[in-house]
């Protein structure tokens, strides 16, 4: 691979994005594609991305690889709750980065949530540095309006695959 993709691999990875390299296999011939949009293989790349799968497609030049670097999907909770204190380790079990997020702090206390992110802040404060995006769940789990409403708002506005309260 070349240096300027790898470069560009690994920028997308740190910044949560999906990016696909593309590898024309009789020539060998490679791309990145971080925005399938003005992409030739734009519904293939797509398609791919969705299903988070790396796979050939034929095109009338030739196959073309498709290798698929999706982000870690993550789990967001606000609200550091009996529910939480389950949901968290099914979730890191099934692979999922977990963060905990409650602005009580007696709530939100790192013994009652072993091996999982624990911040104690108010949601509007915290959410923006987590950078919710389109490969995080968010859960709403503290039935209190004015710590579960701004959190919902962001899950909403960015993108997150599985938005619950």
């Amino acid at each position: 691979m070349r240096l300027d993709l790898l470069r560009g691999l690994n920028a997308a990875r740190a910044e949560r994005r999906a990016v696909v390299v593309a590898t024309e296999l009789k020539s060998g011939a490679q791309r990145l594609v971080l925005d399938p949009a003005g992409d030739p293989l734009a519904g293939e790349i797509e398609k791919a991305v969705r299903l988070g799968r790396s796979g050939v497609v034929d095109t009338a030049e030739g196959p073309v690889f498709l290798n698929v670097h999706r982000p870690s999907p993550r789990l967001v909770i606000l609200g550091a709750v009996h529910v939480a204190q389950a949901l968290a380790p099914m979730a890191a079990a099934a692979g999922h980065a977990v963060t905990v997020l409650d602005p009580r702090e007696a709530f939100a206390a790192p013994e009652r949530f072993p091996g999982v992110e624990v911040v104690a802040e108010w949601p509007d404060v915290a959410l923006p540095r987590l950078g919710l995006d389109p490969f995080t769940a968010f859960a709403a789990l503290t039935h209190d309006p004015k710590i579960d409403d701004p959190g919902l708002v962001e899950a909403l506005a960015k993108g997150c695959f599985y938005v619950g309260a």
